[in-house]
């Protein structure tokens, strides 16, 4: 009844949204970004800046007018013609193409790991995998914070679970710790069952990044296996994007024994890859139950994969845009200092394309808002406010309050989230930032 009631209730908040996208706006934002409005009988179309999705490289939706070439359009063109679209069955039942065999190939060089294995959707990978190494009777030792798919996994492993705070080393040592203790009270060795430690490197519904070196040299104190999705650092982090594992200076298999990455954020492409050793790989081809069960990714989504990849390794400037971003974005957005005080950076600031603001206001600002004192709906229903008079004004962003709730151990506080990418220039980056200031004092300035 409760999920029944949260979907009626945003299902109601978009029809009144979507009506009134038939008026004109009544927001003095300053600043525009250039919002272009068609409306017709039935449907409503806005142009506006785009500082919502993953695409990091823009490797899904390139700036052509920059001269950038569309790789995967085209790679998706020559191989829809050469394979058609789909693969006819599961990896191990005829569903298996070369072109799943040469990305599989090109991601393990990539990493310079022994083997890789394709799925066909992201969310499966990291599920299937985490339910592939841990059975019943195992001992997962899991970040408060993962995202759905991490959590589905370590749901369908039926595993032993322990929970630690949010990128919190020393609450994961207490938790380590008290596991060593129970084990000498039991004379119990520690290899009497296998024991992973689960995190994200970036984490989805945070922005956050997981200290790498502080969990490695726990994990390989009390001797544990490290499961580790890069699906939102890879792409971003990293010298040459290889993710978190690069940027710490640690390395996959040696520091990292299983690593997830999804296809579908940086890559502008579907599917999700984990990559290790041999054995790691292996396990899966019979474990692993969305390769086994689940058709095969299409060929020409493969292939679209592998071209983003090849360009990501032989066009490093587009890495360097999207860091030189990422730091325009946070050093500019501090400088705004009201708006600063408002919504505050809770993400990794200077480091995270994925940029999340939460509710902050203090006796500083001139509101009579008080967040200490509003309900988590109330929370939502003000910056699902916000985020719907930007789009108004030309900048879409997302409110997060109603769509993080279901198949999380922990529900992270509502917010505004925004991703920085490598197509993005400096004026995108300062139009959004005034619209947003403008934007939020203006709805919030309503409320006194």
């Amino acid at each position: 009844e409760q999920e029944q009631e949260q979907e009626q209730e945003q299902e109601n908040g978009w029809n009144t949204f979507l009506n009134k996208k038939k008026q004109p706006s009544t927001t003095n934002a300053s600043a525009s970004a250039s919002a272009s409005t068609t409306t017709s009988s039935n449907t409503t179309t806005i142009t506006a800046l785009n500082f919502a999705t993953y695409d990091y490289l823009g490797m899904a939706c390139p700036n052509t007018q920059l001269g950038q070439k569309d790789v995967v359009k085209e790679a998706s063109i020559q191989a829809l013609s050469k394979y058609g679209c789909g693969s006819c069955g599961p990896r191990g039942f005829y569903g298996t193409i070369d072109a799943h065999l040469h990305l599989e190939e090109a991601m393990a060089k990539f990493h310079n790991t022994h083997g890789a294995i394709l799925y066909s959707d992201g969310a499966s990978c990291a599920a299937s995998t985490v339910a592939a190494f841990a059975k019943r009777g195992d001992l997962l030792v899991v970040d408060e914070g993962i995202y759905e798919a991490l959590g589905t996994g370590v749901t369908l492993s039926r595993a032993n679970i322990k929970y630690f705070k949010h990128n919190d080393m020393q609450d994961l040592r207490r938790v380590l710790e008290r596991v060593k203790a129970t084990d000498e009270s039991l004379g119990r060795k520690s290899n009497d069952q296998r024991r992973f430690i689960v995190v994200e490197a970036l984490y989805k519904n945070y922005g956050t990044i997981c200290p790498l070196d502080e969990l490695v040299k726990l994990k390989e104190e009390f001797c544990y296996r490290l499961i580790l999705d890069e699906s939102f650092s890879f792409g971003s982090m990293g010298k040459t994007g290889r993710g978190a594992l690069e940027h710490f200076g640690l390395k996959p298999m040696q520091h990292a024994e299983i690593v997830t990455i999804n296809l579908e954020n940086a890559m502008g492409s579907i599917g999700g890859i984990t990559i290790g050793n041999e054995e790691v790989v292996d396990h899966q081809r019979l474990s692993g139950a969305g390769y086994c069960f689940s058709a095969s990714l299409p060929p020409f989504l493969a292939t679209a994969a592998q071209a983003s990849l090849e360009k990501m390794d032989k066009e490093p400037m587009i890495l360097q845009g999207l860091k030189e971003n990422i730091a325009y974005f946070y050093n500019k957005y501090e400088l705004q200092v009201e708006l600063a005080d408002m919504l505050k950076i809770t993400s990794s600031a200077g480091i995270s394309p994925i940029v999340f603001l939460q509710l902050n206001m203090n006796n500083d600002v001139d509101v009579d808002v008080d967040v200490n004192i509003m309900t988590r709906r109330q929370q939502i229903d003000l910056l699902d406010e916000i985020a719907m008079t930007c789009l108004t004004n030309g900048l879409f962003v997302v409110s997060t309050g109603r769509h993080v709730v279901q198949h999380l151990h922990k529900i992270p506080p509502p917010a505004l989230r925004l991703t920085i990418m490598a197509k993005q220039s400096k004026a995108d980056i300062d139009t959004a930032i005034q619209v947003l200031k403008d934007v939020v004092a203006n709805v919030i300035r309503k409320r006194k």
